[in-house]
């Protein structure tokens, strides 16, 4: 796992400490299974932190001002959606052989520069479209996003610069600096929550506990990334090879953000209100270590497709695809299985009281996360393809599919919707296999 490989050379201390400690177990199980192995803990890392940082803002913040921070996160998942798909999934997803080290590093650090240039930029849309809704949506029913949004612009460039710092550790091949800033990101998220909790329990310095977990994750990042200055020639070759693939891809985010299962709490704030928004983040809560879980497995994955796919052709890509298939389906299926059984004492004892009732919508929502998770290998297969059209259309059925049964599911309250979403997440499902399929009859032999 040693990073001179792939670039510059850092943190050599800590390196040598992390070669102590990964060593045996490299040499007993494998480098393949390590990263894997970093890459949970990762994501464990990121699913309790954010988990035990809501359960504490959940019982000191008022109803209103958790559901503007659960609404904040949905805004910011949104904007991470065309983030990622316009950079970063082209970004982990490139892949080719016998590329120079030094060269590889120009490379990757071009992307980390325009990356974050458009992270501001993205941010910056949030500001623009909560002052619209001030200015024009004043007294309305929508009237109360803007605060939501306001929080979204401050929290969106440091937390997406975070996400690009692990993927480029991941394609480095650096999962065990990942699982370490992970475990940075854990503390000062918790501790912040903890002392926001206690002494300024509101919406906004309970933003700040992300905005200050992103920023020390990606300071121990950067010790082994050290991006080198930008290149204007760099940028414009990427932007010129890559293009077409990222509007492809930027373009099937809008559908996307309608059906994810991020972005359903801003849909249950418009068909319902704010307070609707605090309780359904409650109910998530308890649920978001899954998709932590399929993040982490697909973190790894998606190179390893690339690779697949460079090396061994459309077969090597299948075979990546459905191992990844195969582990999201058993890793959040003991997960959410455990938490099923245990949805009412779980509740009571993460929130101690303040959201009780709500076994059976975290139920239901366990099996919509459930099937969520197990289209992501399909939407893998299609990036690695470049199938951005397939994808597009894909995406867009299953956007129409979704919004219909919440709309449905509104009149019905929080159950309903949640029940709506999980409905429409299995038909979902069917419909990325047929579209798998559809892709792969045109690649393989």
């Amino acid at each position: 796992m040693a990073l001179s490989r792939h670039g510059p050379k850092g943190g050599h201390l800590v390196d040598r400490a992390l070669s102590v400690l990964v060593g045996p177990v490299e040499r007993r199980i494998g480098a393949g299974k390590v990263s894997r192995l970093a890459a949970v803990a990762d994501q464990g890392a990121n699913g309790l932190g954010n988990m035990l940082a809501l359960a504490l803002l959940g019982r000191a913040l008022p109803q209103a001002d958790f559901g503007a921070v659960g609404t904040m996160i949905g805004f910011y998942y949104i904007l991470a959606g065309f983030h990622r798909s316009a950079f970063v999934l082209i970004f982990t997803t490139t892949y080719r052989k016998g590329d120079a080290p030094l060269r590889d590093h120009r490379e990757n650090s071009t992307w980390w520069w325009s990356a974050l240039i458009a992270a501001i930029a993205l941010a910056a849309i949030l500001g623009i479209a909560a002052l619209l809704i001030e200015g024009l949506g004043a007294g309305t029913r929508l009237a109360w996003t803007a605060w939501p949004l306001n929080l979204a612009m401050i929290v969106s460039p440091p937390m997406l610069a975070w996400e690009f710092c692990r993927r480029w550790l991941y394609k480095i091949d650096r999962a065990d600096v990942v699982a370490l800033c992970a475990l940075v990101y854990l503390v000062v998220q918790v501790v912040s929550a903890w002392l926001i909790a206690r002494h300024a329990p509101g919406a906004l310095a309970a933003s700040l506990s992300w905005v200050a977990a992103s920023v020390l994750a990606s300071a121990v990042a950067m010790v082994w990334l050290s991006p080198a200055r930008p290149s204007r020639r760099l940028a414009a070759a990427l932007v010129k090879r890559h293009r077409s693939a990222a509007g492809w891809f930027a373009a099937t985010n809008v559908p996307y953000s309608v059906y994810s299962s991020a972005s359903i709490v801003v849909w249950i704030g418009v068909f319902m209100n704010v307070l609707a928004t605090a309780v359904f983040t409650a109910a998530r809560t308890l649920i978001n270590p899954a998709i932590s879980l399929v993040s982490a497995i697909d973190s790894i994955d998606k190179p390893h497709a690339a690779r697949a796919l460079a090396t061994e052709g459309p077969a090597g890509l299948l075979r990546v695809v459905r191992r990844t298939r195969r582990t999201i389906a058993l890793t959040t299926g003991l997960y959410l299985g455990v938490v099923s059984l245990f949805a009412d004492d779980l509740t009571a004892l993460v929130f101690a009281g303040s959201y009780d009732g709500l076994g059976t919508e975290i139920r239901i929502l366990a099996a919509g996360f459930f099937f969520f998770g197990l289209n992501l290998p399909s939407e893998t297969m299609m990036i690695v393809l470049r199938a951005g059209r397939t994808m597009l259309v894909t995406r867009c059925i299953a956007a129409a599919i979704t919004l219909a049964a919440l709309a449905a599911g509104a009149a019905y309250g929080i159950r309903g919707m949640t029940l709506a979403f999980a409905v429409s997440q299995a038909l979902v499902l069917v419909l990325f296999q047929i579209a798998e399929r559809a892709v792969l009859r045109r690649e393989l032999p």
